[in-house]
C-alpha cells in the first residue's frame, strides 16, 4: 500500500516530529509513505517571499502532480496548505485522498487574515472533493462541518527516543519550541521561575534578554536535565485546536508538566502528574510551576514517574495513528 503525502514543510523543520512519528508508525502498519514537500521524494518548491508562499506551493503541487504517474499509489495524505494545488489533478486521476490539519493559522494581522482565507478556501474544497479527514483533537473535529470519515490523530512521541530525566535538587523548567512572538512566551520569562527556553522564532532575541534562551538541537538530552515541563498558550481560540506534542515529550521524558488545558489534553484531566490551567491564565501558571518547584525531590520524581507510565501507555505514535491507519484502509483504492 503506497501513500503519497502531500506538505508545504520542510523535514528539517520543528513542526516535522509529527510527520516523522505519524509516516513511521503508517510504515509499520504496512504503508510505503513518499513525501511531496520543498525536501521531499518529490520536490515542489515553496517561495520564502512573505506573502507569496502559499500561491507558489499549490502551483508547484499541481503542476508536479500532472507530470507523475500515481498509478502506483493507493491514496494521499494532502496537508490543508496543498489542498487548492493537489484536490482537482487527484480526482482527474481518481486517487482518493483525505485531508489534515495539524496546524491552522495562528498568526494575527493581515498575514493572518490572508492565510484564514486560505484555509476556509482548503475545507471547502475538502468537504466536497476529498474522501476522508485527520486532525489533531476533538476541538478542531467539532470546529469544522463534516459528514465523512473522520481520524482524530493527537500528538504522539517515539518513546525509545527519551530517557527519564534524574532531576536537580534546584528545578529547571523547560519550554521548548517555536519562539514566536504569536506565542507570547515573554509573558512566562516574567514567571521568576529557573526557566529554559529552547528552540527558533522571531521573539528569541527579546527573550534571551529575559531568561535563559538556548537555539534548537537535541531534545532529549535536554529534557533529561530538567525538572518539570510547561506549554503556556495565549487566551485566543485557535490555541484551543492544540494537541500538543511537547507535553507527551515532556511525559516520555518523566516530568511533571504544567500545560494550557487544550482539547488535546483532556484525557489526562485528573492526572496527578499534569496540572491544566485556563489559556493565558498567567497567575494559576505561576501558581503551578511555584507550587512543583517547592515539591521535595523525591515527590517529583514520582509524579515524572506518572507521566512515563502514562507516556508508554496512550501516546506512542503507533496508539495515535489507530484511527488513522483504519481510515485509510476505508478509503484507499
Amino acid at each position: 500500500m503506497k501513500l503519497l503525502w502531500i506538505t508545504h514543510r520542510q523535514q528539517s523543520e520543528l513542526s516535522a516530529t509529527s510527520r516523522v512519528g505519524i509516516s513511521s508508525a503508517l510504515v509499520t502498519q504496512g504503508w510505503d509513505v513518499e513525501f511531496m514537500s520543498p525536501d521531499g521524494d518529490y520536490i515542489v518548491e515553496r517561495s520564502s517571499t512573505l506573502g507569496r508562499g502559499h500561491r507558489s506551493f499549490t502551483r508547484n503541487v499541481s503542476s508536479k502532480l500532472q507530470s507523475m504517474d500515481l498509478q502506483s499509489f493507493s491514496l494521499a495524505i494532502v496537508e490543508w496548505t496543498g489542498v487548492e494545488g493537489a484536490a482537482e489533478t487527484l480526482e482527474k486521476r481518481g486517487l482518493p485522498w483525505i485531508v489534515m490539519d495539524r496546524s491552522p493559522p495562528v498568526v494575527s494581522g493581515i498575514i493572518g487574515w490572508l492565510q484564514r482565507k486560505q484555509y476556509d478556501r482548503a475545507w471547502n474544497i475538502a468537504r466536497s472533493k476529498s474522501s476522508g479527514r485527520a486532525v489533531k483533537s476533538k476541538h478542531m473535529e467539532s470546529s469544522q462541518p463534516w459528514s465523512g470519515p473522520s481520524s482524530i490523530v493527537p500528538a504522539g512521541v517515539d518513546l525509545s527516543s527519551f530517557e527519564i530525566a534524574k532531576m536537580n535538587e534546584k528545578p529547571l523548567i523547560v519550554c521548548h519550541g517555536s519562539l514566536d512572538r504569536s506565542r507570547e512566551l515573554h509573558r512566562l520569562a516574567k514567571m521568576g521561575v529557573n526557566l529554559l527556553l529552547f528552540g527558533k522564532g522571531n521573539d528569541s532575541q527579546r527573550l534571551s534578554k529575559m531568561t535563559r534562551v538556548e537555539g534548537t538541537g537535541e531534545v532529549a538530552s535536554r529534557l533529561s536535565a530538567a525538572d518539570i515541563g510547561v506549554l503556556h498558550l495565549p487566551n485566543r481560540d485557535v490555541w484551543k485546536h492544540a494537541s500538543p506534542l511537547k507535553v507527551a515529550e515532556y511525559a516520555a521524558s518523566g516530568l511533571p508538566v504544567v500545560a494550557s488545558d487544550v482539547s488535546g489534553l483532556e484525557h489526562y484531566r485528573d492526572a496527578e502528574w499534569i496540572t491544566l490551567i485556563p489559556l493565558g491564565d498567567d497567575a494559576n501558571c505561576q501558581k503551578a510551576l511555584h507550587a512543583l518547584c517547592s515539591l521535595p525531590l523525591e515527590e517529583r520524581r514520582r509524579l515524572g514517574a506518572l507521566a512515563r507510565e502514562e507516556a508508554e501507555r496512550s501516546m506512542s505514535w503507533e496508539r495515535c495513528t489507530e484511527s488513522l491507519h483504519q481510515m485509510l484502509l476505508e478509503v484507499k483504492r
